[in-house]
């Protein structure tokens, strides 16, 4: 070893928001001038600094000496406890020859725990909810136990849940339901007081004040507003007896006379659409035969039609266009092959190629017709790529075509949801022949 490094205390208690200094001392023991660069490892590190971080220009058989400051946060992101720590001196001209000189670091307990009741008052008829918020700042976890009391015993408490476990720099809830014992129907308002007890361990209690109103059960308008409705409903009675009822007699005898009207006069209009309508039936018997022979004469003409078309296409071929598309997905690292048949009694002719690779996937895609291979294309070479030919590929009824994709690597960029299959495509085009039927003598 060229480098020897050794710290003043391998061991320290702090209590959090305090600092510690630790001598750090380094000899060379080589024969070369030497730098050397020093880190804290372990969870010291973050609230750890070195003091110089890099020394330089360290003669041989000479020492030095650095200083590890810790300070450890008052908050509950440091809790109390051991934390093993090392500091890493590493050798600028030998970097493989880095020593670790280790400690431990011990984080002492602390309380700070605060407590708050929201809202301190409530209205009610039949109770009110408040909620108690238990914040702990401090480094280890506390119990906190709730409890509710007033002075008169006009109250009925229930605490959900009456035991808090906070752990450190977290904070709790629970709610306080509040009910007083009696209720009254008419009346003012009473007023409640009460303490709400936050207990932590080892801590004194913490006497959280609040109060509830009391109301009423029926409320200060409710008589006021059972006279108006009374003096309105006076009011809409008489107005039925000496304005709307007679109004609503006249109406409705006006109304029955004029249904009366228009129930004679829709009798009349029945009586005419039968006429018309008698005359209508009449007309449509005699469209009905001339519709008759109008469909016969079509239907010998549609035989005629047949007949000459099928001595036209008698010892030939009926070519249609032919498309189709074959699809292969496959995992990384992996082969599929998808295959087409071509039906019995029909011969494909194939004159277009189109290559689909939409995410820029990385491998290979092979066609074969039987046992010749047609394509052998890299994925990596193209996203989209077609091919045209005058002399069409001919493939008989029972053959196959066969798309093969070897996937070496997905190459669709970053998503939320990437994909983790390649997605190759081939897209044949071309025509489908099939035998004519015989011609006709």
């Amino acid at each position: 070893m060229t480098t020897l490094a050794k710290l003043d205390s391998t061991s320290l208690r702090l209590a959090a928001g305090s600092e510690a200094v630790v001598p750090l001392s380094i000899r060379n023991t080589g024969t070369i001038v030497e730098g050397y660069r020093i880190e804290v490892l372990g969870t010291p590190g973050a609230w750890a600094t070195v003091e110089p971080a890099q020394i330089d220009g360290l003669y041989p058989d000479t020492s030095t000496t650095a200083s590890i400051t810790f300070r450890p946060p008052k908050d509950g992101t440091v809790p109390a406890g051991s934390f093993d720590f090392g500091v890493r001196v590493v050798p600028m001209e030998h970097p493989e020859e880095a020593v670790i000189p280790e400690g431990v670091v011990e984080v002492l307990p602390y309380l700070d725990t605060t407590a708050e009741l929201v809202p301190r008052s409530s209205h009610g008829r039949r109770g009110a909810t408040h909620q108690v918020a238990v914040d702990n700042r401090g480094n280890v976890p506390v119990t906190v136990n709730l409890a509710g009391t007033d002075d008169k015993s006009q109250l009925v408490f229930r605490i959900q849940p009456p035991q808090l476990v906070v752990e450190p720099g977290q904070a709790a809830f629970a709610k306080v339901h509040v009910k007083p014992v009696k209720s009254f129907w008419r009346g003012p308002d009473v007023t409640h007081p009460f303490v709400v007890s936050a207990a932590a361990d080892a801590t004194s209690p913490v006497a959280l004040d609040g109060s509830h109103v009391q109301t009423a059960m029926l409320p200060k308008w409710f008589f006021k507003a059972l006279l108006a409705l009374l003096a309105l409903l006076a009011l809409l009675a008489l107005l039925w007896f000496t304005v709307l009822r007679p109004t609503i007699e006249s109406a409705a005898q006006a109304a029955v006379a004029e249904e009366r009207q228009e129930a004679v006069e829709a009798a009349e209009q029945a009586q005419q659409a039968a006429a018309q309508a008698q005359e209508a039936a009449a007309g449509a018997q005699t469209a009905a035969e001339t519709a008759g022979n109008s469909a016969a004469a079509a239907e010998e003409r549609v035989v005629e039609v047949e007949e000459a078309v099928t001595n036209i296409l008698g010892g030939s071929e009926i070519v249609v266009p032919a498309s189709l598309r074959l699809q292969v997905d496959t995992g990384q690292g992996a082969t599929a092959t998808t295959s087409h048949t071509v039906p019995e009694n029909t011969t494909l002719r194939v004159t277009d190629w189109v290559f689909s690779n939409p995410q820029g996937d990385f491998g290979r895609v092979v066609v074969r017709h039987g046992e010749t291979i047609v394509f052998d294309l890299a994925l990596e070479n193209f996203r989209t790529v077609d091919f045209h030919f005058q002399s069409p590929l001919v493939v008989a009824d029972g053959e196959t075509l066969d798309v093969t994709v070897t996937c070496s690597q997905v190459g669709a960029p970053p998503a939320v949801d990437p994909p983790t299959t390649c997605d190759t495509a081939v897209l044949i085009g071309g025509t489908n022949a099939t035998p004519a039927p015989p011609a006709t003598p």
